[in-house]
């Protein structure tokens, strides 16, 4: 699909990640407000339990293992009738409730009055028949279960694990007014219990409020959070590598056909060179001419050992890339290896009045390694200084030792190579171009990593220093050769 190019990658992926961040957010949202419901009914119901329990404890003292108490005071029934007679506030209505336990029986009784005029009033609205005690004695009883009530309470949250801040409010139970705490705040992440009697007294009603549950609703959510932001990370780490991906195969694409480019300029040169060459010497019948017959001999030969060595460099680089290069390692000494480089270069060295100069040092400098690999190293190194250095050019080459390795250093006075390209140098296909997207010098973009490549097999590192326009140094560095 033509449509489909890399510049569509980068904002289909932001609007993927957008759609997901909303979905997980609606998710998220929807979770939470289950939550704080699920939330919300637990705590409503550890008040209405702890009610239950500490209004049975004072019915049923002597009785506590009796199954007719449990069956009746316990029920659901029970527990609904109460609740309902507490509930039902109409103005200047009376309620009266009564119980009554004896070893034969046991009495219930709740009684409702209200007057049909509506000018008359009560002068009390509710009480309970408190069996002759005093009312003091009536008080004192009520502070004791209100004590256990709320201990209660706080030991069923601590019990959940639900550390949160907690209060309680006291509202008298015959005309609702607040007689100890602080109204609740509406808030939306509050929580406010229903009002509930803890004994049969009808003295006042419990009150459960929580500031805030918000946090606690997030601790519960806590594995769902995460999984949710590590998807999203996940998602967006993905996209991160695809688009990157994508870049680097759109820039090797670029680097193979330019690769292509030059490398077809490279052969068919040589190619043309020996065309013409044949077809002068049969044109020409220089047969008839040795000197000219042997000198355009001599340039076929010399383009076609030239056309030789390109093919063999993209060969080897293509085999080690594959991993089927297998280096013969030996017993070498790297100053003799430079030397016969050097020499051997002398023709490209003349053509750009170039000079090298290389100082040996006295003793010798053995490394295991592979001599043909090592000098093929040597000899794109010095090539490249060689091809990017104007008229003139200086080329220092130098050997130095330091905690057992070897550092050769190709220094030269070139134009140097800019920050930003000192790490893609190494990579295959890679060439810098001028200010004018052009190659001014020819080349494969293959030879700094092939040095790369058999500088790491042999142990090593390449390392390069350069800056625009003060030319560059690159450093060889070898373990050398240790005895067992």
């Amino acid at each position: 699909m033509k449509w489909l190019t890399s510049r569509y990658v980068f904002p289909l992926a932001v609007i993927t990640l957008v759609i997901s961040l909303c979905l997980q957010c609606a998710w998220i949202r929807q979770l939470y407000v289950a939550q704080k419901k699920s939330v919300s009914t637990e705590l409503e119901s550890i008040v209405s339990d702890a009610s239950k329990q500490i209004t049975y404890r004072s019915i049923a003292k002597g009785h506590e293992k009796s199954g007719r108490f449990q069956q009746f005071f316990l029920s659901q029934e029970w527990l609904a009738l109460r609740q309902a007679f507490d509930e039902l506030k109409v103005d200047n209505l009376r309620s009266q409730f009564h119980y009554g336990i004896t070893n034969d029986s046991s009495v219930v009784e709740m009684k409702m009055s209200f007057l049909n005029d509506a000018k008359l009033k009560f002068d009390h609205k509710s009480s309970a028949v408190t069996n002759g005690k005093s009312q003091r004695e009536v008080s004192l009883q009520d502070q004791r279960d209100l004590k256990i009530m709320d201990s209660l309470v706080n030991h069923r949250l601590d019990h959940l694990g639900w550390h949160i801040n907690r209060n309680y409010a006291l509202y008298d139970y015959s005309d609702g007014r607040l007689i100890k705490g602080q109204l609740p705040s509406q808030t939306v992440s509050s929580f406010v219990s229903g009002k509930y009697t803890y004994n049969l007294k009808f003295q006042n009603r419990y009150q459960l409020i929580v500031p805030s549950i918000t946090w606690l609703i997030v601790f519960q959510m806590r594995y769902y959070l995460i999984s949710s932001f590590l998807m999203l990370f996940l998602t967006a780490a993905a996209f991160y590598l695809l688009i990157r991906l994508m870049k680097n195969q759109q820039l090797y694409a670029q680097a193979k056909l330019a690769f292509t480019s030059n490398m077809t300029h490279e052969l068919q040169t040589p190619i043309s060179t020996i065309s013409v060459a044949l077809e002068s010497i049969k044109k020409y019948h220089l047969i008839d001419q040795p000197e000219k017959l042997e000198n355009y001999i001599n340039i076929s030969v010399h383009e076609l050992h030239r056309l030789q060595a390109m093919i063999e460099k993209v060969l080897k680089q293509e085999q080690m890339d594959l991993g089927e290069t297998k280096l013969q390692f030996s017993l070498i000494d790297i100053q003799p290896i430079l030397q016969q480089v050097i020499h051997a270069m002398e023709v490209q060295v003349q053509e750009k009045n170039a000079s090298i100069i290389f100082l040996p040092i006295a003793e010798p400098l053995f490394i295991n390694g592979d001599a043909m690999h090592i000098s093929n190293v040597f000899y794109n190194l010095i090539d490249n200084a060689i091809k990017y250095s104007p008229p003139h050019a200086r080329i220092d080459v130098s050997c130095s030792i330091g905690g057992h390795q070897l550092t050769i250093s190709f220094n030269d006075n070139g134009p140097g190579i800019n920050e930003i390209y000192q790490q893609q140098v190494f990579e295959r296909f890679f060439r810098i171009f001028n200010q004018d997207n052009i190659h001014n010098v020819k080349g494969s973009g293959l030879g700094l990593h092939y040095v790369k490549q058999v500088v790491a097999l042999h142990g090593g590192r390449v390392e390069l220093y350069s800056k625009a326009g003060k030319g560059c140094n690159f450093m060889i560095i070898l373990p050398l050769y240790e005895e067992n």
